[in-house]
């Protein structure tokens, strides 16, 4: 899927608090949507969308954002009611749901709808669907949320606008630069684990929790030697990150940032939003899989060589990364969709080059000298084996072609 780009100031009928027009600079591209992340929400990938689920929600509840764009169906009008027609199948419109124009700041043709919905449960959801054209696709996003009209709902709301002022599409975020490949040995030299004190772990750990939707998804936690943590990991790379200055940044919800002590094989961890948010996990340093609550540890990985076919979504997709140990790679129509913006995204190519890995970022240089990067997990457990049950690159997962997960 290919994100969008919109600024609106909607949903005046449902918040009661002013639009905040405040600009907000993008840090995140998924696909050719360019947007700032709201701090503290959770980015999941499911097929050709992206949600964006909120934090700490009452048990029960979730308010989520979901952005994806597909080839328009004639115009933009008939485009829109096809999308409209199908979420209607699903939910019964109670309030709202009349289709009008909205012409956002910079430019582009969009409409809009509005309304109160109830599920198949009857459960009510406050929804506002905007499409835009943007070449020949309609670009939407959608936010929905089943919090009844109160304080929480006003302070997801008002996060949400921020979220609409920052967003814009077929522009190309600068990024954290690929260093040249002439100082790759030095930096892979200087990339070196450090001594861990007593109770204190480093890097990246992965492990499964249930949203406050009720749905289970991967989550990476970032661990300092110093105790802290935080929430995720850029998806661009990790090369030059800077984690005292992310968890100190303004903008970093201290609902992302905690402080943690380990004892046994339990991690406890105060988040910094309040003092009641305390959050006990588990510990599985010798395994390569993790569970609910059940966290394993990537390997470094520096100047590793490995290989397998690794599948990016359903393996008869035809989406694939393949690696060889003589450092040489296969890219059948996955890094044009990663590897952004990409002139071929919408009809991604078959690719070779070279990979190397440092920092938990893996390096791509194509055939034609082109470089692009992403942040590289993989479990610690199996650093030494040939290959991996599954690789994650940015927030993408995927899993070697011989290698069925759980469900």
């Amino acid at each position: 899927m290919k994100r969008l780009c919109l600024l609106l100031s909607l949903f005046a009928a449902l918040a009661s608090a002013p639009a905040q027009n405040e600009a907000q600079t993008p840090d995140t591209q998924t696909g050719n949507f360019l947007y700032k992340m709201p701090t503290g929400w959770n980015p999941v990938e499911k097929a050709d969308t992206t949600v964006i689920y909120a934090p700490s929600q009452p048990p029960g509840t979730a308010t989520f954002i979901a952005i994806a764009a597909n080839d328009l169906e004639g115009d933009l009008k008939n485009s829109f009611n096809v999308l409209w027609t199908g979420f209607t199948k699903s939910y019964r419109v109670l309030e709202g749901g009349r289709i009008s124009p909205r012409q956002n700041s910079k430019g582009y043709e969009a409409l809009e709808t509005t309304a109160v919905a109830a599920d198949q449960s009857g459960k009510r959801w406050m929804v506002h669907v905007v499409g835009a054209q943007y070449k020949n696709r309609i670009e939407t996003i959608m936010f929905m949320s089943d919090l009844p009209n109160g304080a929480t709902f006003q302070a997801d709301y008002n996060i949400f606008q921020k979220f609409l002022s920052s967003v814009s599409f077929g522009e190309s975020l600068p990024g954290a630069p690929v260093p040249p490949a002439a100082n790759a040995p030095a930096e892979v030299t200087a990339d070196k684990p450090h001594q861990i004190p007593p109770g204190m772990l480093e890097g990246i750990y992965v492990g499964y929790s249930i949203s406050s939707s009720g749905k289970a998804g991967l989550r990476r936690l970032h661990f300092n030697p110093d105790g802290w943590v935080v929430r995720d990991v850029p998806q661009e790379g990790m090369i030059g990150f800077d984690f005292t200055a992310y968890r100190n940044a303004r903008d970093t919800n201290r609902s992302w940032v905690g402080r943690y002590r380990v004892e046994g094989n339990q991690i406890n961890i105060v988040w910094q939003d309040y003092a009641d948010d305390r959050e006990i996990l588990h510990l599985k340093t010798e395994s390569a899989h993790p569970g609910l609550n059940q966290y394993v540890p990537m390997c470094r990985c520096t100047g590793k060589k490995f290989s397998g076919k690794y599948n990016l979504g359903l393996t008869g997709a035809g989406q694939y990364l393949q690696f060889f140990p003589d450092d040489t790679f296969i890219d059948h129509q996955v890094l044009d969709q990663m590897l952004v913006p990409s002139p071929y995204y919408d009809h991604p190519r078959i690719q070779r080059g070279t990979y190397s890995i440092q920092s938990q970022t893996i390096i791509f240089t194509f055939a034609d000298g082109r470089r692009g990067m992403r942040t590289f997990i993989a479990p610690k457990a199996q650093e030494t084996s040939a290959m991996f049950d599954w690789i994650g690159l940015g927030w993408h997962t995927l899993y070697e072609d011989h290698y069925h997960p759980e469900p």
